[in-house]
């Protein structure tokens, strides 16, 4: 059976009065053999072919997770979703919601929260994590290109590092200014690939891969991953989120993640260093987000005439 647009509605609160809310800003209620053919439809429109929908995050997490890493992961999760400051009742939609995790976490503080994930597997396991929470996130299935939803339908829209998987950010960031409700704002977290930590690998990369021969072998942190289709930095971020947004307000967050033995060497020092010193380095590069490795937006959508 293909997935329904509507994924996981019926189980989002007692009596289904908020599923039906919900269902009211969808563009239409279709029935799953039509479901299947506008998702289908929504990727031949767009030219975009190469979307997987079977994609999974296997392979998202390495299997050493060194603390630079891991205090990167933590730090982008808490401070973009200190942006999106959920308030008790607002609608939120996370674009490319994965399992559903940042959802759940905005649920607890009181949202109403839609997840919109292109792929059948992410569907999937976001059921499974929203069942064995006893989280209330409405899945649905769609492409960030063309959002199955009416216009100003939303409070706030988060996109946490998806955008680059996505064929048209352009078009993303055209269809979350419309969708979004004209006082609503945009909460983007994003890698960037010109981080200073990933100028000096490449740097000291040839000193290093002398000292450490294996990393010859391993994917560079600076190269596009496989299932990436852009390397963003600040002023590429920047001058796509100002057709369509004012940027309210930016932030740096993690340095140094990609310098070559840089997480080799906070492991071997007592826990409560390595974290130590990444909470210090954070700090300083917060108001520098071109320098750091992740790029924090805020914005609100431009009022155009017309």
């Amino acid at each position: 059976m293909p997935p329904e647009l509507f994924t996981g509605l019926t189980n989002i609160a007692a009596g289904g009065r908020l599923a039906e809310a919900i269902k009211l800003l969808f563009c239409a209620n279709l029935k799953p053999p039509q479901q299947e053919f506008r998702i289908q439809a929504m990727i031949q429109e767009h030219n975009t072919k190469k979307i997987d929908l079977e994609w999974n995050d296997d392979d998202v997490v390495p299997a050493v997770v060194y603390p630079n890493l891991d205090f990167l992961f933590q730090q982008m999760l808490n401070l973009t979703l200190e942006e999106v400051g959920p308030n008790p009742g607002e609608l939120i939609l996370d674009v490319g919601c994965g399992r559903a995790i940042d959802g759940a976490r905005l649920w607890e503080k009181g949202a109403q929260v839609v997840g919109l994930e292109p792929s059948r597997v992410m569907l999937v396991r976001a059921k499974e994590y929203l069942s064995q929470s006893n989280s209330r996130v409405a899945l649905a299935q769609g492409i960030g290109e063309n959002l199955p939803f009416k216009p100003h339908s939303f409070n706030k829209v988060m996109c946490k590092g998806a955008l680059d998987h996505f064929l048209s950010p352009g078009q993303t960031m055209e269809e979350i200014a419309r969708v979004l409700k004209p006082d609503g704002e945009m909460i983007i977290s994003i890698a960037n690939f010109n981080s200073l930590g990933f100028r000096w690998g490449k740097r000291l990369y040839p000193v290093t891969k002398f000292l450490a021969p294996s990393l010859a072998k391993e994917r560079k942190p600076w190269e596009l991953p496989p299932d990436h289709k852009y390397k963003f930095d600040y002023p590429f971020l920047s001058n796509l989120v100002k057709q369509h947004f004012e940027i309210k307000k930016t932030k740096g967050i993690s340095l140094f993640f990609g310098l070559p033995l840089w997480g080799s060497f906070l492991s071997r020092l007592p826990h409560f260093v390595s974290y130590a010193l990444l909470k210090i380095l954070d700090k300083l590069v917060r108001p520098f987000p071109s320098l750091a490795d992740v790029i924090l937006m805020k914005c609100s959508p431009i009022d155009k005439p017309g």
